[in-house]
């Protein structure tokens, strides 16, 4: 087969949906030699393709940051070069395909965020992307959501047919492994890090719910526990001022580190170093980070929504992320129960193996193959 990677739209600041569309790549070039990939990349996303004989590159002139040039081009330009190219199916990464499509569209679905009432987008952006998805999902080949919960969210909401339906989860990247303590004490020392810290890894999203864990971790100093420092790391997106006035209303400056996006081998330090991950989310599509947390052996108080119970598991401590007290009391239980953090670390590093490429890629290609047979 002749498969089309539309990556236009790639770049570091799309945060783990670029972690995402990189293991992926990296999965089918470690694995699949046999197939032809045609890759439509710009000067940003380029460096996401694997460097195999089976993979070729083509630079489109446009800046991918810039969405209504990119628009344009998918539906005109890239139609035609998936024509010249003479392209079996095209593989779209960003929720939505083009309006006509000159060759089967697969399409990957991270999240239905934007049918939520409390989804940070314009309202032209809201109306935009709920339009195309809908259309996406009447017209795609294959639907590829990153969980279950999105894959039941794709049928309950938007009627999308199970059989064009195959879930790709997130695929946890080897480096991600519990680090050596003399690694970890070293980075912990390059980044002025205490020797025991909660971490969270999430952009500064609203419903990544920063302000109501701030809350529940000002009660619990209130309360005499001393919890160990907050780490957040995560890029600033439209949630930052909130929280930044949220941490100067609890008095919490000297209890928040920032730590700045970092390369996956440092991250998978930050991990491993972490005495536990909290992650308050509200909605997620797939999340990513718990299976990372996982991985490095960081047992994890989470919240109890449906993506994060499908990659958890019983190796978390689930609490209500609309209720402050229900955070406080895990992270207070987390943090008092040594031998909880130990089965948890134990249980998590048995979990995280259905994430690893192995188990991923056989799905990845029958998706393609059934694109392809698929009238166009």
């Amino acid at each position: 087969m002749k498969i089309g990677l539309n990556l236009l739209h790639a770049g570091p600041q799309i945060g783990g949906s670029w972690n995402y569309i990189g293991n992926l790549l990296s999965v089918i070039g470690q694995f699949d030699p046999s197939n032809e990939y045609i890759a439509f990349v710009t000067s940003r996303s380029r460096d996401l393709l694997p460097e195999k004989p089976n993979f070729t590159m083509v630079q489109g002139k446009l800046r991918g940051a810039n969405r209504p040039q990119r628009i344009v081009y998918e539906n005109t330009v890239l139609q035609f070069l998936a024509r010249k190219y003479k392209l079996d199916c095209m593989h779209w990464f960003a929720n939505t395909q083009a309006v006509i499509n000159a060759v089967p569209a697969v399409v990957t679905i991270y999240d239905l965020l934007m049918f939520r009432k409390n989804a940070s987008y314009s309202p032209w952006k809201r109306y935009y992307l709920r339009h195309m998805i809908s259309a996406t999902v009447r017209r795609a080949a294959v639907l590829l959501p990153m969980s279950l919960s999105t894959a039941e969210e794709l049928q309950s909401r938007l009627n999308a047919q199970p059989s064009r339906l195959i879930v790709i989860p997130a695929i946890v990247d080897d480096r991600f492994a519990p680090a050596e303590r003399a690694s970890i004490e070293a980075f912990r020392a390059s980044r002025n890090l205490p020797d025991r810290y909660w971490l969270y890894v999430a952009h500064f999203y609203p419903h990544k719910n920063h302000v109501r864990l701030l809350q529940a971790y000002a009660e619990l100093k209130k309360s005499g526990l001393g919890p160990w420092p907050l780490v957040f790391r995560g890029d600033s997106r439209c949630a930052e001022s909130e929280i930044q006035e949220a941490i100067r209303r609890y008095r919490l400056e000297k209890d928040v580190v920032f730590i700045p996006r970092q390369a996956l081998a440092e991250l998978a330090l930050l991990y491993s170093g972490a005495a536990a991950l909290i992650f308050p989310s509200t909605y997620e599509g797939g999340g990513m980070p718990v299976a990372e947390a996982m991985a490095c052996g960081c047992p994890i108080a989470a919240a109890s929504i449906p993506a994060v119970r499908e990659s958890v598991g019983d190796c978390a401590l689930l609490f209500d992320p609309l209720d402050f007290a229900s955070i406080g009391a895990a992270m207070a239980k987390l943090q008092l129960d040594p031998l909880l953090r130990e089965t948890m670390r134990r249980n998590g590093l048995a979990q995280v193996e259905s994430f690893r490429s192995r188990n991923v890629v056989g799905s990845l290609l029958e998706a393609y193959s059934r694109a392809a047979s698929f009238p166009s």
